[in-house]
């Protein structure tokens, strides 16, 4: 399935689990969703999904998103949760770079 995203932040959350002393590093966008549907017409969701991690460097802009469903884990487990499994940028928008700060 493939959605129209609008990705306006990642927020990153890295540190060692006290549970496994194994590290992590999870992204989580921040999204705007369109979706289309006979019954409800056009909808827009806004919320958060987790990126798996060949995406960890994906920056805020417009995206054509295609998810699959997945098990989750951690709260999720045992559940059916969407995914991310590709990232296109859609339209003229084009994902902007982090600006750097350079110290003088």
């Amino acid at each position: 399935m493939k959605q129209l995203l609008t990705i306006v932040g990642v927020v990153q959350n890295a540190g060692i689990s006290k549970k496994t002393n194994q590290p992590y590093d999870i992204r989580t966008a921040h999204c705007l969703l369109k979706q289309n549907s006979e019954e409800r017409g056009e909808q827009l969701l806004v919320g958060t999904i987790n990126l798996p991690p060949s995406f960890k460097n994906t920056e805020p802009g417009e995206y054509l998103a295609e998810f699959a469903f997945q098990i989750g884990f951690g709260q999720d487990q045992g559940r059916l949760v969407p995914q991310i499994i590709a990232l296109t940028p859609f339209g003229n928008s084009r994902p902007q770079p982090k600006s750097e700060v350079k110290a003088a």
